[in-house]
């Protein structure tokens, strides 16, 4: 009885060991194919935000832009237009990052 309990579990286990290890080959094949199909480089596959692409020199660019821009409105305009042009310095300062790099992301 015992011996047959053993080799019961011992099958179970067996079992289980080929499933999983079929899961994990098909999770890695799906992996590769979606790689291959999105064509491009085959890094972590997150980006995080659109600046993340951008080279050092670039992303210090823009927020130096941006701060400016925002000084400038501060020294210039009395606040109820301040705040106004803020909003919409910062609302169009991703076109003026898009059309002057010419990189969307």
């Amino acid at each position: 009885m015992s011996r047959q309990r053993t080799q019961r579990r011992a099958q179970q286990q067996a079992e289980q060991q080929r499933q999983t290890r079929a899961s994990r080959e098909r999770r890695i094949a799906r992996q590769r194919q979606r790689r291959q199909a999105k064509g491009g480089p085959a890094g972590r596959g997150r980006t995080g935000w659109a600046g993340m692409r951008r080279s050092r020199g670039q992303r210090i660019t823009i927020g130096v832009v941006a701060v400016l821009g925002v000084a400038l409105i501060w020294l210039l305009a009395d606040w109820p237009l301040a705040i106004a042009l803020t909003v919409l310095w910062l609302l169009a300062l991703p076109a003026f990052v898009v059309l002057t790099t010419g990189r969307r992301y």
